[in-house]
């Protein structure tokens, strides 16, 4: 029976190191041995499709889950989009300065940093996605923070953060993913990586009991929830182990194809 399987990327597929990072040869021969046995592998990422890099994209995988269920293509082929309304965004944009948050925000063709100096860990993916991404990526002066087209955007807390008057203002359009130290995913209502599991399986008329998740951090936690079977990497946030129907080593260790063999999938 076909499965429809979804993998995240940092942690899950490659290492989570930065510029370092790596895809171990075991994942890449499992990967093609799940497509030579007939089954659709989709990358499921908090990622927008404008962070998906030349090794992302390098990947033997049948298409893409971006944006936490924002974006989703099927061999290159955009199957569905959400993009947060232009208003939205521009009360977005005039809270976060307001509030004192770090920020990046993340959409189909672009990702937006501000040209104000950082302190918080976002200046760091702002380093990385500078050599990594260097063609999508738009430094905004604070005068220009208005009218940007995203899906989805990250913050941090700065010293004298107000995030308490920013998620009042927000919590009833916007889901908070707390991703420790003071990051956050934030995502419009409605839309998770789980979401993106229920699209495809309706696309591809597959039968809920043959998708499988397969995460490592908080962000994935909705995604191994409603997948009918889950798999979370030894390296994974501890949160994930509770939920997880088979823990696998890490990602350095084959862990994916611990897994897929665990399955008899390969």
């Amino acid at each position: 029976m076909r499965k429809l399987i979804f993998f995240d990327i940092d942690g899950t597929v490659i290492t989570d190191d930065g510029l370092k990072r790596i895809v171990p040869d075991s994942t890449l021969h499992t990967l093609r041995s799940l497509h030579e046995n007939g089954h659709l592998c989709f990358i499921n990422t908090g990622r927008s499709l404008a962070e998906l890099d030349k090794l992302i994209r390098s990947l033997p995988f049948d298409g893409y889950v971006c944006g936490c269920g924002t974006y989703i293509s099927y061999q290159g082929r955009e199957l569905f989009s959400h993009t947060i309304p232009a208003a939205m965004g521009n009360e977005i944009l005039e809270l976060l300065p307001a509030c004192h948050l770090e920020w990046v925000l993340e959409g189909t063709k672009n990702i937006y940093y501000s040209s104000e100096p950082y302190q918080t860990r976002i200046g760091e993916f702002k380093k990385e996605h500078l050599v990594l991404l260097p063609d999508t990526i738009s430094i905004v002066p604070p005068e220009k923070a208005k009218n940007l087209s995203f899906d989805k955007f990250c913050i941090c807390l700065g010293k004298k953060h107000k995030f308490d008057t920013f998620y009042a203002a927000l919590k009833d359009r916007l889901t908070f993913i707390d991703r420790g130290s003071g990051f956050y995913e934030i995502v419009p209502a409605g839309f998770s990586k789980a979401s993106g599991i229920a699209y495809l399986e309706s696309y591809f008329q597959i039968p809920h009991e043959d998708t499988i998740a397969v995460g490592d951090s908080t962000n994935d936690l909705p995604m191994l929830d409603y997948a009918a079977y889950s798999i979370a990497m030894g390296n994974s946030d501890k949160k994930l182990f509770s939920i997880a129907d088979y823990i696998t080593d890490s990602v350095t260790d084959d862990g994916i194809c611990r897994a897929m063999k665990h399955l008899k999938l390969i």
